[in-house]
């Protein structure tokens, strides 16, 4: 369409009108020249000037003229509406369903109850000092001292997260162990533990605490399970067979008599190279608790395991 065509659209509009409202008067007053297509003019000649012929050339020069307006107000309607800055309508946004978080509950109260004779170590906290806490002192009871210090070392220091649960019953202790095993302390039988055991303090009173507890333990499974054929005549002679040395069937007597069958593992000295392991290393002449790779040797940590029976605790 040319830039005339545009520009004169309202003109030719008004002209439309004329046309669609008068034909004879819009015909009487139709240029001398009209284009109605790439091939087809009508001419009026001054012959004609006063009025056509006969009404059918009247009529089929009206048919022309209302094609070619016809055609120009399609073509400039389709023009203007591509012209027209689209209008998107606002659609209110589908609301989404709102998810709602989970209230926080708290967690379960540890139903631990007062222990006296523990520590207030709890949920898993490690020893302050593994190496230096405590020490063995002049007896023998080096396999029992390695399995308490490497057990503290992977499950916490407290008793209560070694065993499955620690309850006091009357005058002492209910102990259930990972492993099933039940047994009940009494006081008295703690504090022969204690005496007997003869185990060093050195920095920390309270690791000291859950050890005697821990070995006073293994002393009442060891009475119960009659240790070396003759601890169950006593207590006292229980806690003998834990002082002159053990391990005679081989390395890990001290993790079963914390029942910690289930944990244990039988590995080459050298996969402790690998410093998360945690675990002991059984000698003739001495037991040790293996951790941080390393040996621990009467209260101070050493150099890395060469030889030995080696359990590690998974």
């Amino acid at each position: 369409m040319s830039y005339l065509s545009i520009n004169n659209a309202v003109a030719v509009r008004d002209e439309y009108r004329q046309v669609a409202s008068n034909p004879a008067q819009a015909v009487s007053n139709a240029p001398a020249t009209v284009s109605v297509g790439a091939h087809h003019h009508v001419s009026r000649t001054d012959e004609g000037r006063s009025g056509y012929r006969d009404t059918a050339d009247s009529s089929l020069l009206l048919t022309k003229l209302l094609d070619m307006f016809t055609q120009f107000f399609t073509q400039l309607q389709s023009l203007l509406s591509d012209t027209r800055s689209k209008v998107t309508p606002d659609v209110a946004p589908t609301p989404q369903p709102r998810v709602m978080p989970k209230p926080e509950l708290p967690l379960p109260q540890s139903r631990v109850s007062h222990l006296p004779d523990l520590s207030t170590k709890r949920n898993g906290a490690k020893p302050d000092d593994i190496w230096g806490g405590f020490r063995q002192g002049p007896d023998g009871n080096c396999v029992t001292i390695s399995a308490i210090k490497a057990a503290m070392a992977k499950f916490g220091q407290s008793p209560t997260d070694i065993f499955k649960s620690v309850e006091t019953v009357g005058d002492g202790y209910q102990v259930v162990m990972r492993d099933g095993y039940k047994l009940n302390l009494k006081k008295s039988e703690l504090t022969h533990a204690i005496r007997g055991s003869k185990f060093v303090l050195m920095r920390d009173p309270g690791m000291l605490k859950d050890a005697h507890f821990l070995f006073a333990v293994s002393a009442k499974r060891a009475q119960l399970e009659n240790n070396d054929g003759r601890a169950s005549r006593s207590f006292d002679a229980a806690v003998r067979s834990l002082n002159d040395g053990e391990d005679e069937r081989g390395a890990g007597e001290g993790f079963l008599r914390l029942g910690l069958k289930s944990h244990m593992k039988k590995v080459p000295v050298s996969a402790f190279s690998d410093k998360s392991l945690i675990g002991m290393v059984n000698r003739s002449a001495h037991s040790v608790a293996i951790i941080d790779g390393c040996e621990e040797l009467y209260g101070r940590k050493s150099g890395r395991p060469r030889f030995g029976d080696a359990i590690a605790l998974v």
